[in-house]
């Protein structure tokens, strides 16, 4: 499954991560108790003090029926407008109303169905049609007053968000049933129906109840019931972390103490908070509450790539956790969530510092010889060195938790943020930079190595795959495959049997760099993977493969890996992304017709979907339907004009029209809208120079490797260029081993 394309325009909170693909559904219908799913009401008599915590608790507000105790909003007839367009809310009895503009820009009338969240904001879900919620952009901000709260806002305070925009409340990027769903309620179920595109949802609770992390409870009652016989099976999932964490006598620095047991168990914590605190793809309906399944066994982690994350790896758009702290170096050590954060009533152990202090002495690190900061100021806090916020949905900061060392030296270089300067708005990184070295010569220090360097020179880095954490180093097996060649081949060769995982994953996706039958070649031996999401990327990989020369048994194994990607791909194809990868599937099987019915059903469901405008106008000019295929373009450029992959396919079609004035506009475009993308910059450089403006080609291809210097195809162009123009001096440097 590709990871589809975004909109141009960043999404808020859980719609930016379009690689969640929770293809989940509404009408809110609780389900029948006779299922093992039994309700946190049957929990709490043995478990009083978790079932107090978790009252009151994010997990216990995420989502309610609206009435008086659940709606925090003002809707004594209060209005909101933005950008010209007015909001009412008000009362009818004991009900929420909200007018508002419909989906064809006119007002109406709309019964709040639900209440979503409750600090610092609380959407509310409003039905269009039976069984599909869709959320509101217009918030209530329940901070208090005096913090700017007690206000309606709109999500996109900057934009107008007129009907028939893609992030207009009633689009498919605020749809409760696909976007949300999974991670507001216990044991969700579908209830998607394909053929009328409509929903009919079923949960256990509303709300994420016990059942929701621990699993379903039926079995464990029963065991408390019979006796409680400490050596039997509990049938339900702990989630204890493993083992003690201990400050020993003359360290300043805590580690963990297993015990008696030589290695660390393997912990259900992160897969299972994982499973909703992390941008992912879902594999499947399967639930994450069966002991000692991995994160993989049911979802695809999104990977370090930019827009979600900076060039260094710190957090860009939301990313839900996950991916950020699998990245710092207390992950490595054992770390989980509940260290931190108590696990039911989900606050903070003993405060921000507090929680540092129970592994790191504050005798040590409390001090101005280490933070260099006056005792007390915001400076001297843990957190905001080493794990800024940035705030999403307007007033809902969250923190960086790769826990780094801030290193404002690096920032010109990678246009990364850094914490220095993020407190001292008024200074400059140099500026930072400068206290920064002086402080690691006071102490006899050199900076320490950082993922950042590895992240954005994959090529020069090599080595930081063996030392880096797994996702890292998965990061960076994925970037090399941007610029393969043979020594990049031969590092995923080797982690084609790594004992990570991640690792596997991504050797497994940089394979797509090979013909078909050189990929059959390659993973044929691994059709027996255990992991799934590592076996459905094999599969993926293997859609075109003729496998009609493999052994019986080889061939009975792939069409199962294949039988179960299909699957998969179901399971999403209430989303325009799921439609989007449902005709890539196709179109690898050769299967034109079934390709383009999928690519037009995906921009029924999401009209500005790009991935699929995009794939739509491939297939139209693959098929010798040029003129569709221009038009496709052309009508995606009107709608978004500012998304550089619609303006890049735009320009190539032009250029393929002898329309070149046109397509160097379109090509220019992509390349300022993209300025990254290193493939933008090389194909604008070239028909700058094919236009002949070599001098500005040889300004594009510069620029391009200033932000890009691991671009080997940027580089001998370049290189050729100089040599052309008479400076063979500038040539041999650039192409100096590196």
């Amino acid at each position: 499954m590709l990871s589809p394309v975004k909109p141009a325009r960043a999404l808020a909170a859980a719609l930016l991560c379009q690689l969640t693909l929770m293809a989940l559904q509404a009408q809110a219908q609780p389900q029948q108790t006779a299922s093992p799913w039994r309700g946190s009401e049957s929990c709490k008599d043995c478990h009083q003090q978790a079932y107090k915590d978790w009252q009151g608790s994010h997990h216990d507000w995420a989502m309610r029926p609206a009435d008086r105790a659940s709606v925090l909003g003002n809707f004594d007839n209060a209005s909101f407008e933005h950008f010209g367009q007015r909001s009412r809310f008000y009362k009818q009895g004991q009900d929420f109303y909200i007018e508002t503009d419909n989906a064809k820009g006119q007002l109406q009338n709309y019964k709040v169905a639900y209440t979503f969240g409750f600090y610092p904001l609380q959407q509310y879900l409003l039905e269009t049609e039976p069984g599909r919620l869709q959320a509101l952009t217009v918030a209530w901000d329940s901070r208090p007053k005096t913090e700017g709260g007690q206000r309606w806002f709109h999500l996109y305070p900057d934009e107008k968000i007129p009907a028939g925009d893609p992030l207009h409340w009633t689009g498919a990027y605020f749809n409760w049933n696909s976007r949300c769903a999974e991670c507001h309620s216990t044991n969700l179920q579908r209830g998607y129906s394909a053929k009328q595109n409509r929903y009919n949802t079923s949960w256990s609770e509303i709300n994420v109840a016990c059942e929701a992390c621990h699993g379903p409870g039926a079995k464990h009652i029963r065991w408390a019931e019979t006796g409680a016989n400490k050596n039997a099976d509990k049938a339900i999932l702990s989630l204890q972390a493993s083992g003690q964490w201990q400050l020993n006598p003359g360290s300043h620095t805590a580690k963990r103490d297993l015990g008696p047991r030589k290695a660390a168990e393997p912990s259900d914590q992160l897969a299972v908070c994982g499973s909703c605190h992390s941008c992912r793809r879902m594999l499947g309906p399967q639930s994450p509450h069966r002991t000692g399944d991995s994160f993989l066994a049911a979802h695809s982690l999104q990977t370090l790539q930019s827009p979600l994350y900076h060039r260094d790896g710190q957090i860009q758009d939301e990313v839900y956790v996950l991916g950020s702290f699998m990245q710092s170096k207390m992950y490595g050590e054992g770390v989980v969530c509940s260290n931190c954060h108590q696990p039911h009533s989900l606050k903070l152990r003993g405060g921000q510092d507090g929680v540092c202090a129970q592994c790191h002495s504050p005798a040590q690190y409390a001090q101005p010889s280490h933070h260099h900061h006056r005792v007390g100021s915001p400076g001297a806090a843990c957190v905001n060195c080493h794990m800024p916020e940035t705030t999403y949905m307007v007033v809902d900061p969250r923190r960086d938790h790769s826990i780094r060392i801030p290193r404002p030296d690096l920032s010109e270089q990678l246009g990364s943020p850094n914490a220095c300067v993020q407190c001292h708005q008024d200074k400059s990184n140099q500026w930072a930079a400068g206290h920064f070295s002086q402080w690691l010569q006071q102490a006899d220090k050199t900076a320490p190595p950082m993922p950042a360097l590895a992240l954005s020179q994959p090529r020069q880095q090599l080595a930081a795959l063996n030392k880096a954490t797994p996702l890292v180093a998965a990061t960076l097996l994925e970037r090399l495959a941007d610029t393969a060649d043979d020594s990049s081949l031969l590092v995923a060769q080797t982690r084609l049997h790594h004992d990570e995982p991640l690792l596997r994953l991504a050797a497994v996706e940089f394979m797509q760099v090979l013909p078909p039958a050189r990929r059959l070649q390659e993973l044929q031996g691994l059709l027996q993977e255990p992991v799934k999401a590592v076996r459905l990327a094999i599969a993926r990989q293997l859609l075109e493969a003729d496998a009609s020369q493999l052994a019986p048994a080889r061939q009975a194994a792939l069409k199962k890996i294949n039988d179960e990607y299909w699957q998969a791909l179901l399971f999403h194809r209430d989303t325009a992304a799921g439609q989007l990868n449902i005709g890539l599937y196709h179109l690898a099987k050769g299967q034109g017709l079934q390709a383009e019915r999928a690519y037009r059903q995906a921009l029924r469901l999401e009209p500005g979907h790009v991935g699929a405008q995009l794939n739509l106008a491939d297939l139209l000019r693959a098929q010798g339907r040029e003129a569709q295929a221009l038009q496709q373009l052309r009508q995606a450029a009107a709608a978004q004009p500012r998304a550089p992959a619609v303006q890049h396919a735009l320009g190539l079609a032009l250029v393929r029209g002898k329309q070149y004035a046109a397509a160097l506009k379109a090509l220019a475009e992509a390349a300022t809208l993209a300025p990254d993308n290193s493939r933008y910059q090389y194909v604008y450089a070239v028909a700058l120079h094919s236009r002949g403006d070599g001098d500005r080609a040889i300004q594009v291809l510069e620029r391009a490797l200033q932000r890009q210097p691991d671009q080997p195809q940027l580089r001998q162009f370049l290189a050729q260029l100089y040599q052309r123009n008479g400076q063979g001096h500038k040539a041999r440097k650039l192409m100096q081993v590196r």
